[in-house]
């Protein structure tokens, strides 16, 4: 038994084992334990049946990592082996989750959710400390030494938790260390040799080896060294905090940052502050939308602790790259198609930002997908540029008049319903003041989003401090009442408390995070970090999914319009208003001018008025203004049509100057070209016909019968510029004309007014007008001139 060692092996598994708590602040749930302490006991039995077989401390080495090999197979590895035991299979399935394992690490705040990369990774990782511990402090009689990888694996979850480990991980790793370490030391003194006699202790006590005072000042030692490790930090200056694996490390009160990439942090505190935002740039994007949606990225069900906590792994989501309207929003909700192109994204993978509800999607690149329930968008890496379609829904009021009960399925129902129970009373209580009694889920929605946008509410990165009572003491809270207690926070407090009051008033809810539209300059939208936003997304039969809007408009500027008070003019405001019309036109005709004495006058300029409404102007001062005013807009009229007029005048004269079929298809081909530049797409200088067409279709998003109009319009031009003289070229009007119609379509308001009224054919047009007009003048004036000079 003194061979196999089995007190100090068993004490070497036990350390190894409790270095591996701390990482349940790392992950979420904690399903991973159970299979790592079993990967633990293999490598410990495998130690004892190695030096059971051999003193050689390689062939014990040699021993627990095949038994660990083997182990790893047997348990991580079920449905991979090849007759029991890990082949290639094995190799490439472990591969594929460690993978995982690693985006989750990177893409996560702590804690993580854990998925079967993660078990796996935790497993082999914690297996070969073990197997070092075991080396070092079994076979090598090096306990010291052994506490290297116990510090590392210890370290691992010390600074990459997001937040300072309670005390109580450090002491009892520490303790077992040293029990460790006391166990070898005394067996090490015990086979030191002596010359000078000893003596007893004292009565019933011996000390027959000497070794009970070296035993009691280690001990001793022990002791003062752990107290002074706790102690220490506290009284300390903290220096930076340094994360040993990027990801698990970032704080969860903003996005995080890694190689000019940003990942937002899908674990939300509601007791922490926020710093300063960044203004550090996240996606750049474009938009047919004249009023952008909010980007999401994630949605969370889940709130425990203070904490709102992923449902489960991207690495779990079906890689879907197929996207459909979600199949709870009816066909008959009206709605607007819209589409977004995102361009310098630096959002990590496997994130991507989205509005929603999502009807379609392109990502460059990347294998990608869409989570079913929610249309989470997922990647396997970074990419810098997608597109998406989108729907605004605008659903009518009589479809959102529903019951406040539960519609969604069984697998849905409890999480969208589940209220925090520490916060219950206070969330309860206050929905039965702020919903009226008997009210309709859409009525109690927007009473609640109405008590959190008023005065009475502020928003602040800085959360107030504790609530204490009339004695001075602080009163112990929990994170939804403190904030409601307090009534001060930012988007992630209004959001959740929203959520939980519409739970508690029957209606399903969620939270969503993703980042507010951004800023708009000279037609692009930059969203910055900065832009971080969570909102409530509240269940609706037929709807689906509804986006509402708790926080206050100062920071999130207007509400969904369905999730507002339709603002109705009474009827008797209807009636006074066009009351002073009616009596106007209606008053009654005076028979005669006795009581008037302007009558006559009047009767003579209104008996006129009909047939001299000019005159009449010029001949009263009042009315001259309004003279002025009529030939001002006509005059502005005419010059508004003027320049389109000119430039379809200018399109007709050059066809008419062509000398054939190829030029008039460059005349056509120009007039295109120049109609889409004043839509504000112009193709690079210098780009042939096909590079511009290829422009037009990607910054114009042409697709199916648009894309195959520029392509006949491409090829023709091309015929007409390399063909042989005398081809047959077909006319691309039509063509060209749908090409123009499909870019105007996906092109600002703004944008198409000013290619209508003011394009620069027209500008052209006037110009040569104007120049073939005042030119003969000019040359007459200078002719005449010139003899004046001469004589």
């Amino acid at each position: 038994m003194s061979r196999t060692r089995l007190a100090d092996t068993a004490i070497a598994a036990l350390a190894t084992a409790v270095v591996s708590w701390p990482l349940t602040t790392l992950f979420t749930p904690n399903n991973w334990i159970r299979p790592t302490m079993l990967m633990v006991a293999v490598v410990a039995a495998a130690g004892l049946l190695g030096r059971w077989l051999t003193t050689s401390k390689t062939g014990v080495l040699l021993v627990q990592l095949v038994a660990l090999v083997v182990g790893a197979g047997w348990i991580y590895g079920r449905g991979h082996l090849w007759y029991g035991l890990p082949g290639v299979d094995t190799v490439l399935a472990f591969n594929n989750l460690l993978v995982d394992a690693r985006e989750t690490i990177q893409n996560y705040a702590a804690p993580a959710p854990t998925n079967r990369g993660i078990i796996l990774g935790v497993g082999l990782a914690m297996g070969l400390t073990a197997m070092l511990v075991d080396h070092l402090a079994v076979m090598r009689r090096s306990p010291a030494l052994a506490g290297l990888p116990l510090l590392t694996a210890f370290l691992i979850s010390a600074s990459n938790s997001g937040s300072s480990l309670h005390p109580i991980y450090f002491v009892i790793a520490a303790g077992v260390w040293l029990i460790m370490v006391g166990r070898q030391g005394i067996a090490s003194v015990r086979r030191w040799s002596t010359t000078a006699p000893l003596q007893s202790r004292g009565r019933g006590t011996s000390d027959r080896d000497g070794t009970m005072g070296f035993a009691s000042l280690g001990r001793t030692l022990g002791v003062a060294a752990l107290a002074a490790a706790v102690v220490l930090p506290v009284v300390t200056p903290h220096l930076p905090t340094r994360y040993l694996v990027d990801g698990l490390g970032r704080a969860t009160d903003s996005t995080g940052f890694s190689d000019g990439q940003i990942g937002l942090n899908s674990t939300l505190d509601l007791t922490r502050s926020l710093e300063d935002r960044s203004q550090s740039p996240v996606l750049s994007y474009t938009t047919t939308a004249a009023s952008p949606t909010p980007l999401r990225v994630g949605v969370l069900t889940t709130y425990r602790g203070g904490e709102w906590r992923p449902d489960r792994s991207d690495s779990e989501l079906s890689r879907r790259p197929r996207v459909a309207l979600p199949d709870d929003i009816s066909g008959d909700v009206p709605r607007k198609r819209y589409r977004i192109s995102v361009d310098d994204s630096r959002l990590q993978a496997p994130q991507l930002a989205a509005p929603y509800p999502l009807v379609a999607g392109e990502v460059d690149d990347a294998s990608w997908g869409v989570d079913p329930l929610t249309q989470v968008l997922r990647t396997n890496r970074s990419v810098t540029s997608y597109r998406m379609d989108y729907v605004a829904l605008d659903p009518p009021r009589a479809l959102l008049e529903q019951p406040t009960t539960d519609r969604l399925s069984d697998s849905q129902r409890f999480d969208a319903l589940r209220v925090d129970r520490e916060s219950a009373p206070t969330v309860e209580s206050l929905v039965r003041q702020v919903v009226p009694e008997g009210a309709t889920r859409i009525e109690a929605a927007m009473a609640i989003q109405e008590h959190f946008r008023s005065s009475a509410y502020t928003y602040s990165l800085q959360l107030a401090g504790p609530v204490r009572d009339e004695t001075g003491r602080e009163v112990p809270m929990d994170p939804i009442t403190h904030f409601l207690t307090t009534r001060q926070g930012y988007c992630v407090q209004f959001a959740t408390a929203m959520v939980m009051m519409a739970r508690a008033a029957g209606i399903p809810a969620r939270m969503a995070i993703g980042f507010l539209p951004g800023t708009l300059d000279k037609g692009t939208y930059t969203v910055r970090a900065a832009d971080a936003h969570a909102w409530p997304e509240l269940y609706f039969e037929g709807a689906g999914w509804l986006r509402f809007e708790p926080t206050p408009a100062s920071r999130s500027g207007q509400a969904p319009p369905y999730s507002l008070e339709e603002v109705q003019t009474p009827e008797t405001q209807s009636t006074a208003t066009e009351a002073p019309t009616g009596s106007a036109t209606s008053a009654p005709r005076r028979d005669n001018g006795a009581n008037d004495p302007g009558a006559s006058d009047r009767a003579t300029t209104s008996g006129s008025a009909d047939t001299g409404v000019l005159s009449a102007w010029w001949s009263s001062g009042r009315l001259t203004l309004l003279g002025w005013v009529l030939l001002g807009l006509v005059a502005g009229v005419v010059g508004t049509v003027a320049v389109p007029v000119g430039a379809r005048l200018r399109r007709r004269r050059r066809l008419r100057e062509a000398p054939d079929d190829a030029q008039r298809v460059e005349v056509e081909w120009q007039a295109m070209v120049e109609r889409i530049g004043d839509l504000g797409v112009v193709a690079p200088r210098g780009s042939t016909p096909r590079q511009v067409g290829r422009f037009y279709q990607r910054e114009a998003y042409l697709e199916g019968a648009e894309v195959a109009s520029l392509k006949r319009v491409v090829d023709t031009v091309e015929q007409s510029r390399y063909a042989r003289p005398g081809t047959t070229l077909v006319d691309i009007r039509e063509d060209a004309e749908r090409v123009v119609h499909a870019v105007s379509g996906v092109r600002r308001r703004r944008d198409r007014v000013r290619a209508l009224l003011w394009p620069q054919d027209g500008l052209v047009e006037w110009r040569e007008r104007r120049a073939a007009v005042t030119e003969p003048v000019q040359r007459a004036w200078d002719s005449v001139r010139s003899r004046l000079d001469r004589s």
